[in-house]
């Protein structure tokens, strides 16, 4: 028994020479969270538990970087009341090595083993209304809505507009504090919906149309209209401007009204002369007169101007027939008696943008079987004869103009007029999105200038072209060089 004691006593005390330093180099080296424990991911030290806590602070505690796209934001805690419980995780931390847990860490330091991991969550609180309150201040501050294209006459093509960008709240709300719980890389980037930006709309192609024609040396007028879905634009659509060639479509519709098809072959002789002519015939045009007067062409032009009227184109007449050595009587319309633009109007036939857009637009809704015409002029003007019109006015061979801005073989019927001093082009065409009608007229004092007037309307043209293309996002059409067209300087008609 005594050999028993003392061989006990031996090996006690040979435990405690050898474990003793050990012990106390262990309790020494300890510090207030114990080895192995991370508190939320992290390692944090400190000899007491204030220090250790005050350490958690500054980790979680910290601003976060919050990144709205580009823009960097700083976000501090005390903003959203974000507070770290940090004496209760180190509470925690110290718990998870109490009792045999203790005796445990000892002796796997003493086998030099690394002790057993693990992680104390975070606990942390933050006012949620205050969070969404900032959220809310950087999404008004920084979103922004998606614009609209924008023109480049340099290229007659429209650019893309900015995308825009909204932000998710409730997810950009994780992200922030998914930071805020992490101990580095704290950023956090607001979740965006990108929305493409918008395709030009109307009124992206009325501020290109008036910054071309303000480019324009002398007055200007135009009208557009989209058949199909009636929108327009009006820039000075009703100033008054000399009739030339373009009161011609009137001729052909009154002409249309009054005989049933088929015409015979002197009548469709003179339409072609008309509309055919290289020089647009103005006798082939009296011919037409002729008929619809009953052997008159004074009485013609008289029924033509009742015509228009009729159809609501109450600036439009033809007080006298073409090259007449007649002096034609003053009419007066709302137009050629409104002061703001004088174009000097020839008395003998006037019109406007406005009225020839409108007629050839119910032309050619009328012709696909729709529009007022028909319901108008019930029995007298069906889309058989405004399908003619159009066809004729197809075969129109000045291929200048308006004509010139589209694709070779696009269908276009148009009429243009040449004065000494105005000049105008009325057309309908067959767009990427369907027809439109567009007319434009212009007027110099004196003399029009073909190097002026001509490439204005080539670059109109082009533009409302570019802008079906650009809506659909097709590959617009490239810009011309004007020097190429060899097209003599025309001859008045009128």
């Amino acid at each position: 028994m005594k050999l028993l004691r003392f061989l006990f006593l031996v090996v006690l005390a040979a435990v405690v020479v050898f474990i003793g330093p050990q012990l106390r180099n262990y309790v020494a080296g300890r510090d207030a969270v114990p080895p192995g424990v991370t508190l939320a991911g992290a390692n944090i030290g400190g000899a007491t538990p204030a220090e250790a806590a005050a350490n958690v602070r500054k980790v979680f505690e910290a601003p976060v970087l919050v990144y709205h796209g580009d823009k960097r934001l700083v976000l501090r805690p005390e903003q959203i009341d974000f507070r770290v419980d940090a004496e209760g995780m180190v509470a925690d931390a110290r718990a998870t090595s109490m009792g045999l847990y203790y005796l445990r860490d000892f002796l796997f330091y003493l086998l030099n083993r690394p002790p057993l991991g693990q992680d104390v969550p975070l606990r942390y609180t933050y006012d949620r209304a205050k969070l969404g309150a900032w959220l809310k201040n950087q999404s008004d501050t920084y979103d922004n809505e998606p614009t609209a294209a924008y023109a480049n006459l340099d290229t007659l093509s429209f650019v893309p507009g900015q995308p825009g960008r909204s932000s998710d709240l409730n997810e950009s709300a994780i992200q922030i504090l998914n930071a805020f719980t992490r101990p580095t890389n704290r950023e956090a980037r607001m979740k965006l919906r990108e929305r493409p930006s918008l395709p030009p709309n109307r009124n992206t192609l009325e501020a290109a149309l008036r910054q071309r024609l303000e480019r324009f040396a002398g007055i200007y007028a135009l009208y557009y209209q989209d058949l199909n879905s009636g929108e327009e634009i009006d820039i000075d659509g009703d100033t008054a401007f000399a009739g030339m060639s373009t009161v011609k479509i009137p001729i052909l519709l009154k002409l249309y009204h009054d005989f049933d098809l088929p015409l015979d072959v002197s009548t469709s002789r003179w339409i072609s002369e008309t509309v055919k002519s290289p020089t647009a015939s103005n006798a082939g045009a009296n011919a037409l007169l002729f008929r619809i007067g009953g052997g008159d062409t004074l009485t013609g032009a008289q029924r033509v101007t009742e015509f228009a009227r009729q159809l609501g184109l109450q600036n439009t007449f033809i007080a006298v027939p073409y090259d007449s050595d007649m002096k034609p009587p003053a009419i007066r319309t709302p137009a050629n008696t409104n002061p703001e633009y004088n174009t000097f109007p020839d008395p003998a036939m006037q019109t406007t943008p406005k009225d020839m857009g409108i007629l050839l637009a119910d032309i050619g809704r009328c012709a696909k079987g729709r529009g007022d015409l028909i319901a108008a002029l019930p029995g007298r003007i069906t889309p058989a004869k405004c399908q003619e019109i159009v066809d004729w006015l197809r075969q129109n061979p000045m291929g200048y103009l308006i004509k010139f801005g589209v694709p070779q073989g696009t269908p276009v019927a148009h009429k243009h007029g040449y004065g000494t001093d105005s000049q105008g082009d009325v057309a309908l065409i067959e767009g990427p999105e369907g027809p439109y009608t567009l007319a434009i007229y212009v007027y110099q004092k004196g003399w029009v200038v073909w190097d002026m007037s001509n490439p204005l309307m080539n670059d109109i043209s082009r533009l409302v072209w570019n802008y079906y293309l650009a809506r659909e996002g097709k590959e617009q059409l490239p810009p011309f060089d004007h020097t190429q067209q060899k097209a003599p300087q025309p001859q008045a008609e009128s």
